[in-house]
């Protein structure tokens, strides 16, 4: 069997079952956002990782060094955000051929140090390797109080789902970088493009949803709002539904899509890297989080039974099966002539 047949996820599941005895004290281990680990009363460390690899998260013909030294950190900023957590220290991996300029280098840094100021995140070390392709993996550590941490397995049958922002952004500004002229206003276009190649972690939301334990179950959209509901839904083996109309797409988004003929709502199902919040919580919590969060948030669906799996209902109430997909990073490139 090869690995694009179990694919990204059906990996993950193999290698957790295989080192399920191996988890030790872990109060979090596989299948959440971060590994957390107790280190005093009452205190969690948070663990992440994150890799990215030249031709297939990025290309250089449209990401600058320093673009890809922010989004290495920033997408393991937003792990820590949908824990609930404060990340603290991270150290890096490179991997470069010699043949690489000293300003690339230069420039990975200084888009990294950018973020890490910003997050008030120390850079304290790493390692270097020689490697063909290149790429940067980034492990960041984090904190969070124990009583106050979210994971992705405590939703229940009848909660609400909520996302912060909007979706579709990122996905829309990737189309932007790799497509020659769009029918967009510049401004529209660069604010896209910037979505994909600079996100702007949840953190400070994430610390306001968990400290008042509003979230049952919390992560970020990285592989798509899909692909992310489906993750929560398999660690609280429950179902789901989702309200067409409430899923808030970013406007420049849905005047590209119409311009170039394609369905935007795709573009916010199963687009991925906004790096949003995706969280469930009971009908309750809903008046609060409408009331008092000074960030955008949208009720977009409910939690149901495992076995109603997940549905979109449409304008006019019709429920349609969805299909769990989004991005794999085992699934063939065509690009590369895999099949």
């Amino acid at each position: 069997m090869k690995l694009k047949e179990i694919g990204e996820f059906g990996l993950i599941r193999r290698i957790r079952s295989s080192l399920k005895d191996s988890q030790g004290k872990a109060v979090l281990g596989i299948g959440d956002d971060g590994a957390a680990l107790k280190i005093a009363p009452g205190k969690l460390a948070l663990f992440t990782l994150d890799t990215l690899v030249e031709n297939t998260h990025f290309k250089w013909n449209y990401a600058s060094a320093g673009d890809v030294g922010w989004k290495a950190l920033a997408v393991n900023i937003s792990d820590i955000a949908a824990m609930g957590g404060i990340p603290t220290y991270c150290v890096v991996g490179l991997g470069l051929s010699g043949t690489l300029k000293i300003d690339l280098v230069d420039g990975l840094y200084k888009g990294l140090k950018e973020i890490a100021g910003r997050y008030g995140i120390g850079v304290v070390g790493g390692d270097v390797v020689r490697s063909l392709e290149f790429f940067i993996t980034v492990c960041l550590l984090g904190e969070v109080a124990e009583e106050g941490i979210s994971s992705r397995s405590g939703a229940k049958v009848g909660d609400l789902i909520f996302v912060t922002g909007e979706l579709g952004a990122a996905a829309a500004g990737l189309i932007c970088l790799n497509t020659a002229h769009v029918n967009l206003a510049s401004r529209k276009r660069e604010l896209l493009v910037q979505k994909h190649l600079r996100p702007s972690p949840r953190l400070k939301e994430g610390q306001w949803i968990a400290g008042r334990r509003l979230a049952t179950a919390m992560i970020d959209i990285s592989d798509g709002l899909i692909s992310d509901l489906s993750r929560i839904r398999e660690e609280s083996r429950v179902g789901a539904v989702l309200w067409e109309e409430r899923i808030p797409m970013a406007l420049p988004a849905r005047e590209l899509a119409r311009s170039i003929g394609r369905p935007p709502l795709n573009w916010a199902l199963y687009g991925g890297e906004d790096y949003e919040l995706l969280f469930t919580a009971s009908p309750d919590k809903k008046k609060l989080l409408e009331q008092q969060a000074d960030f955008p948030v949208s009720c977009i669906g409910e939690v149901l039974k495992w076995e109603k799996g997940m549905a979109l209902k449409d304008g006019e109430g019709r429920l349609v099966r969805i299909e769990e997909k989004g991005y794999n990073h085992l699934a063939p490139s065509p690009e590369r002539g895999e099949k």
